[in-house]
């Protein structure tokens, strides 16, 4: 098979494509033909630092890498404990997160537990760019969010991949949902169905909007998600995706009476499976707005590393 290692933490250029052994599989684990990859920045974080993939390893760092979460791909074995999926059905799933889900291959192996088969309405690409920031998404709408019916909620980068699920998401539950984006890309937050837009390019978006229920922030700066402290009303709640940041804005947290917690995505058939129905039902559609070739994988994460790519990057895999 064609897969590609991390030969050391940095640019791109440290993706090296090389040819190895097909994996073997485990009773509880299948083994994929992949057809589609999605790329997401933690791909990007954890290429660049040595430090997040010794964190995203629990310091069980192997001595080959292979990065990639995302799979969408058909089923080649089936391991003799799996009862769910057989030889030709198609999933999907996000791979052993945390850990390495070295989805960065033509074949990979994969507990059986954490796929479900791909909704038949949706391509290969298009599932294959789902599972991680659809699942981001869930756990920050409904899970830390706690979103219900006519809540006023604010989602930061309403044009990228978790957050163009979170509005779809929070549609979904009967919020009042605003976006936030640049002028160019109002066209596409309007089409995901906000209720209103703001363009944080404009003015500030603190300056535009006030007492909101629930902010979801998607932007890697301490300073932004304080400024979003700033819009949330009394006993509000912040979702913000870089858990990290948690001892930076405990502070301004307690003084705003703000309820504040990051995500950690991980592995869960269970959350799949309602995004699935979702997807399923036309309430969730993802929106896939680059596809590269597996030749051409480097360029993707290239791509998401601009952080400026709208929906989803994938790569497809022949």
């Amino acid at each position: 098979m064609e897969a590609y290692i991390l030969e050391n933490n940095g640019g791109i250029e440290k993706l090296k494509k090389v040819t190895l052994t097909k994996p073997g599989i485990k009773p509880n684990e299948v083994l994929i033909k992949t057809k589609a990859i999605g790329i997401n920045p933690i791909d990007i974080q954890v290429r660049n630092s040595k430090d997040i993939l010794g964190m995203i390893t629990q310091g069980n760092i192997p001595q080959e890498v292979i990065l990639g979460w995302d799979i969408a791909g058909v089923v080649e074995e089936a391991g003799e404990d799996v009862d769910d999926f057989k030889i030709g059905d198609e999933v999907y799933g996000l791979i052993n997160m945390p850990g390495l889900g070295k989805t960065y291959a033509t074949y990979v192996a994969a507990d059986a537990s954490q796929l479900m088969l791909k909704p038949s309405g949706l391509n290969f690409t298009a599932a294959g760019a789902t599972p991680m920031a659809a699942m981001t998404a869930w756990q920050a709408v409904v899970t830390l969010g706690q979103i219900k019916k006519g809540d006023k909620v604010l989602v930061h980068a309403a044009s990228g991949g978790v957050g163009h699920f979170a509005v779809q998401i929070a549609k979904y539950m009967g919020a009042h949902v605003i976006g936030t984006g640049s002028a160019k890309n109002e066209h596409f937050i309007r089409d995901l169905g906000v209720d209103e837009f703001i363009d944080y390019t404009a003015k500030p978006f603190e300056q535009q909007t006030q007492e909101m229920d629930v902010v979801i922030d998607a932007i890697n700066s301490v300073e932004h998600i304080l400024q979003s402290i700033s819009v949330i009303k009394k006993g509000g709640r912040l979702v913000y995706l870089q858990p990290h940041f948690q001892s930076a804005i405990e502070a301004q947290l307690q003084a705003a009476e703000v309820f504040g917690h990051g995500v950690f995505v991980y592995s869960s058939r269970e959350v799949l499976g309602k995004i699935s129905q979702l997807i399923s039902e036309g309430y969730v559609v993802p929106k896939v707005t680059q596809i590269f070739t597996f030749d051409e994988l480097p360029q993707a994460q290239a791509a998401v590393e601009t952080g400026r790519a709208t929906g989803k990057v994938a790569v497809s895999v022949n």
